[in-house]
């Protein structure tokens, strides 16, 4: 402490520093309410294309978390051979299906950061759907290959639509 200064005082252009430091993703949402009205609003905001992709990825979440469930539920049963692996199967469905959900969060509410891993996933999909069709599981290859085609023609529409506007951060 200098000469004249008291003890709670700034230094001089403290506060403006304080006031131009830019705010981190948590400290925004914290600022805007609950992280379920920070969605909402990023949803009724985002384009059609974006959206619908973000609702077709959220039900991709929803039923890999409905698996896990599942799948550890029937891991407790007496027809299963390894209790371990079924279990471990269950618990990875389970926190698979938590990320892609979370990934569906952030195409509405972080565009450009999510767009990637969601094209990822939906290219990792699309073999996935061909080898289950082709092997007769139409019930589960069919749907798994025109979701994840959906998916990524959602997210080229909106590309192609949005390439000359910037980039969100």
């Amino acid at each position: 402490m200098g000469t004249g200064e008291s003890p709670g005082a700034e230094k001089p252009g403290a506060r403006a520093r304080k006031a131009r430091a830019p705010r981190t993703g948590a400290q925004e949402e914290k600022r805007a309410g609950s992280p379920v009205r920070v969605t909402r609003a990023a949803f009724a905001a985002a384009p059609r294309a974006l959206a619908a992709a973000a609702v077709l990825v959220a039900a991709q979440g929803l039923l890999l978390v409905g698996l896990g469930v599942l799948q550890v539920v029937r891991g407790f049963g007496r027809d299963i051979d390894d209790l371990g692996r079924a279990e471990f199967g269950g618990v990875i469905s389970l926190f698979g299906g938590v990320v892609v959900l979370a990934l569906a969060r952030t195409l509405v509410v972080n565009r450009a950061a999510s767009k990637s891993p969601v094209i990822v996933i939906q290219l990792l999909c699309l073999p996935v759907g061909w080898a289950m069709a082709d092997n007769g599981l139409y019930g589960y290859g069919i749907p798994l290959l025109v979701v994840a085609a959906a998916i990524l023609g959602l997210l080229a529409l909106n590309g192609l639509r949005h390439r000359d506007a910037p980039p969100t951060p």
